[in-house]
């Protein structure tokens, strides 16, 4: 590994010292090599994102597999914003049938 040196002003580097004591991350190393780990990763959802989406304007339209990949993706961001604590509805569960039908 190799060293980096940079500089904060005292509010972060409070704000930092926090969130190593609250993240359970062992060092400010930790802590920040998970915040760039993150940020790689949603720069990697951008492009790819991207690409789709430019494929979607030059073709009108996108294949089962191109349409699951940005589904899928769509929910995992989904669930990632409103906890693990809510309940997502199945299909049948928001289908007319299922509207007139007697719940408890």
């Amino acid at each position: 590994m190799t060293n980096i040196q940079i500089s904060l002003p005292e509010s972060m580097k409070v704000f930092v010292q926090e969130q190593v004591a609250k993240g359970g991350y062992g060092s400010t190393s930790e802590y920040f090599q998970e915040l760039i780990f993150q940020d790689q990763q949603r720069k990697g959802q951008e492009e790819k994102r991207a690409q789709l989406m430019a494929k979607l304007q030059t073709q009108g339209q996108l294949n089962n597999q191109e349409f699951e990949l940005i589904a899928d993706k769509l929910a995992e961001e989904f669930a990632a914003n409103i906890g693990s604590n809510f309940h997502i509805l199945s299909d049948y569960a928001v289908t007319r049938e299922s509207i007139y039908e007697d719940h408890p």
